[in-house]
């Protein structure tokens, strides 16, 4: 079954689709539409990036029936042509019609040769891989067109794709499939051709989280490139990955071992990453359909939170609202056709602290107790001292 929305979000532009086929755009805090399209079909796929490696964002829709649209979305300032009407009504400038029923979407460079490719997976359990054959400089796109490079046949349903970096900063693409496994995917060390054909690969399955599993035939979603904030940014650097499964098994994983693993008991169907503290270090952010939100580090501590209404879409991103430049986003659709965005949502950190050791590296902190004549070095007079600050004084009967 196909999520009734489908989210993407890029900084200056928030990107909803919908199995109804209409494409909204918002930008900034306009509660109207920036731009929309609309009779495109059953929508179930979306990602803004790179794909005809022109230097820019294009705007990639993918809907069941397997039209896939590509969008070339002008900014304001810069005059309409016949890919936008008068009422801010986009048209695709390039269509194409691949392979029906896709269910993810995935646009990256996936086997290191410096040019974006699409990947997507299908509900029948194929990977399929196309790039873009470029139209000469300056012509339009009608003039080039959507080639399939490789497919993979997978032996389960397919959760979700991604992208991860391995130890000699290589690019791996894995696809994540039911019990909390996953499988490698591999590329073609020959030359690519623009030929038609496309050729059939070899998989790796990892078993390494069939073991945890509750259910061996739960869905399961990847995510990787989860970055690890390492101080040297020239030098190859490999990045975690993580698996989630629909009921509340959720891991950090690194090379084939998993270093923590997690469960709650709500049903995780969404999962990002993001750096919400600021330090370099990418935190796991998971999405509950009941409206449970997971904020996970690297060292297995959690900050949860819990969304008012069940949940029909989520997506965790940097996105611009002011002036202030984009900050780190939570954004929900209900199934009331509602879309909440949570606005900077930083925190200074996921690990819980010691309220007394904090407070008292405050140098203004020791002004206030020398003047209520309250010993620092007596712990217990302090705990007692913040509790009424924080609580009051409590009468126990």
């Amino acid at each position: 079954m196909f999520c009734r929305f489908t989210f993407q979000v890029s900084k200056e532009e928030l990107i909803l689709g919908n199995i109804e086929g209409d494409l909204f755009i918002f930008k900034g805090d306009g509660p109207s539409a920036w731009r929309k399209g609309s009779d495109l079909g059953m929508i179930t796929c979306i990602r803004a990036g790179d794909f005809c490696n022109r230097g820019k964002n294009n705007l990639i829709c993918l809907t069941a029936e397997g039209w896939c649209y590509i969008f070339d979305i002008k900014p304001d300032g810069i005059p309409e042509d016949d890919e936008c009407d008068g009422d801010r009504s986009v048209k695709p400038a390039y269509t194409q019609h691949l392979p029906a029923n896709g269910k993810v979407m995935l646009i990256a460079d996936t086997d290191n040769d410096s040019q974006t490719e699409m990947v997507v997976g299908y509900s029948d359990r194929v990977v399929r891989i196309f790039r873009w054959v470029s139209a000469p400089e300056g012509e339009p796109y009608t003039s080039g067109r959507i080639i399939q490079l490789q497919q993979w046949q997978l032996a389960g349903q397919i959760g979700s794709i991604t992208v991860n970096h391995s130890q000699d900063g290589q690019c791996e693409l894995m696809a994540s499939q039911p019990g909390g496994t996953f499988v490698t995917l591999l590329h073609d060390q020959g030359s690519h051709s623009d030929s038609d054909e496309p050729k059939q690969q070899c998989l790796i399955y990892h078993p390494l989280g069939s073991s945890r599993a509750r259910n061996k035939d739960v869905s399961t979603i990847i995510i990787g490139g989860i970055s690890r904030d390492k101080k040297d940014k020239s030098e190859p650097s490999s990045t975690y990955y993580a698996l989630a499964t629909l009921d509340g098994t959720l891991s950090l994983v690194e090379s084939d071992k998993i270093l923590w693993s997690l469960q709650v008991d709500h049903q995780l169907f969404s999962m990002h990453k993001m750096d919400v503290t600021g330090n370099g270090k990418e935190e796991v952010v998971c999405c509950s359909w009941d409206g449970q939100i997971y904020i996970v580090n690297h060292s297995k501590e959690v900050v949860r939170y819990h969304f008012e209404e069940n949940v029909a879409g989520f997506t965790a991103g940097h996105y611009c609202l002011t002036s202030e430049g984009d900050v780190p986003c939570f954004i929900f659709a209900t199934f009331h056709n509602r879309i909440f965005i949570y606005y900077n949502i930083s925190l200074p950190q996921v690990e819980s602290i010691n309220l007394l050791q904090v407070i008292n590296k405050r140098e203004e902190m020791q002004h206030v107790l020398t003047k209520l004549n309250i010993d620092p070095q007596n712990k217990e007079s302090l705990r007692r001292f913040y509790q009424w600050c924080l609580y009051g004084w409590q009468n126990k009967s």
